[in-house]
């Protein structure tokens, strides 16, 4: 059995001082507090402590441990308290009979065993078992929790086998001064729409806020306190937030950048070379190419890079990911002799300047260039360094494109409305085809 004497001790203690209840249940395990509805004066039955019972306490157990003190700190006798539970979905027909908290010393009062499927709530009923004494409610008492093993791998909590320690307190309700609750807790999340932003305060869930496109966020009406920001599911948490029940505090916080976009493609007649992919100056990482030339750089951030290979001009640059995208690079290791070789793998010639529909058509091409990472300008004398060229526009005269094939490059020429154009690098894009058919 675990040491309850140990946990009620340090509950008790904190009442004392007129802390809050410890719940270490909360935000992992989503027990929380209904509190009484009581007025000063009242004596009523106070949730004091709550405790996930760790592993090597719990020992495959799956139960709430109960236990009930009067004002001194003592188990109540003579007679004993009793405690009321239910659960959600529970039938009429289906029985939940008052527990007594009259086990020995040596253990907790009294336990409710909690089946797979149930979620539990659990209040005092005072002391005799048809009593209904005013009293702080816990619920969302569940076992349908992850396993988590100890650090050599043996289980005791697992799903289906989780245990919590609830006390509760025989309590006086004191009369209190109103405090101001007026602080506001306010910030931004960047990168967060769609987000659940939660506040807590000594564990306890106390609101949550869904991130809309502006990225912001705002609790109000906050008495002085501590309190905790935490986004679910994501690790970030903010903690030691301090209040005075009339300040503002701003908190920005930044999702983790996603580190999941793909670089990927083939290269032809470039089996046993090296490839690499760099991000400005610095050589992020490099493959051998096998016999049908593919590569994939993978789990890569958000970024502009360069995929080149090694003791060659070739390369591919301004290759731009968002950290969640892939983009699919191709080009070829040219089998010219090294006079003939093109230091450009693909080209994209526009009309000549003065030409009509000339800036349109630079507008209808820019998705098509930034999608395959491909070279681009205006000037056939460049066109003439580049293996391939697609020349875009009516304004572009035969001549200049059998000027350009007469350098030894592969030319294609794409005519029609600008609408027409940018349909056809469209569905380029979709069908992966940066040349040809």
């Amino acid at each position: 059995m675990f040491n309850y004497h140990a946990y009620t001790a340090i509950y008790l203690e904190d009442a004392a001082a007129g802390k809050p209840a410890v719940n270490d249940a909360a935000e992992k395990y989503g027990v929380a507090i209904e509190p009484a509805e009581v007025a000063p004066g009242e004596k009523y039955w106070r949730v004091i402590g709550i405790h996930h019972l760790k592993p090597n306490e719990n020992w495959g157990n799956h139960h709430v441990f109960l236990d009930a003190l009067d004002a001194d700190g003592n188990r109540v006798r003579n007679p004993s308290a009793w405690a009321g539970f239910t659960w959600e979905g529970r039938h009429p027909d289906e029985f939940a009979p008052p527990v007594a908290i009259d086990k020995p010393d040596t253990e907790p009062g009294s336990n409710i065993a909690i089946g797979r499927n149930q979620i539990i709530s659990l209040w005092m009923r005072g002391r005799h078992p048809n009593a209904t004494d005013k009293s702080d409610r816990v619920v969302g008492i569940r076992t349908d929790h992850p396993d988590e093993p100890l650090p050599d791998g043996t289980l005791h909590n697992t799903w289906g086998h989780h245990s919590f320690f609830v006390v509760f307190q025989e309590t006086v309700k004191t009369e209190s001064s109103p405090r101001p609750a007026e602080s506001i807790i306010f910030g931004r999340l960047i990168g967060g729409a769609g987000e659940k932003v939660r506040l807590m305060q000594d564990g306890t869930p106390l609101a949550a806020q869904t991130i809309t496109a502006d990225e912001t966020f705002r609790f109000e009406h906050l008495p002085a306190g501590v309190y905790t920001i935490t986004v679910s599911g994501s690790g970030i948490r903010r903690t030691n937030l301090t209040v005075d029940g009339k300040n503002q505090l701003e908190i920005n916080l930044a999702m983790p950048v996603p580190e999941e976009s793909t670089i990927r493609g083939k290269v032809k007649n470039a089996h046993g070379e090296t490839i690499i992919l760099s991000k400005g100056d610095v050589v992020i990482a490099r493959q051998t190419l096998p016999p049908d030339g593919s590569f994939a750089f993978v789990n890569l951030p958000a970024g502009v890079y360069t995929v080149s290979i090694w003791e060659t001009t070739i390369r591919k640059t301004n290759i731009a990911v968002d950290g969640r995208n892939t983009r699919t690079v191709n080009f070829e290791i040219s089998t010219e002799p090294p006079a003939a070789q093109k230091i450009i793998d693909h080209f994209v010639l526009l009309p000549p300047p003065l030409s009509g529909a000339r800036r349109l058509i630079f507008f209808a091409a820019m998705d098509f260039v930034l999608h395959f990472s491909l070279e681009i300008g205006f000037n056939p004398e460049t066109a003439k360094h580049a293996r391939r060229v697609t020349a875009i526009g009516n304004a572009i005269t035969a001549d200049t494109l059998a000027d350009v094939r007469e350098s030894g490059a592969q030319v294609e020429h794409l005519v029609g409305t600008v609408a027409e154009l940018e349909a056809l690098l469209t569905q380029r894009i979709h069908t992966d085809t940066p040349f040809g058919n």
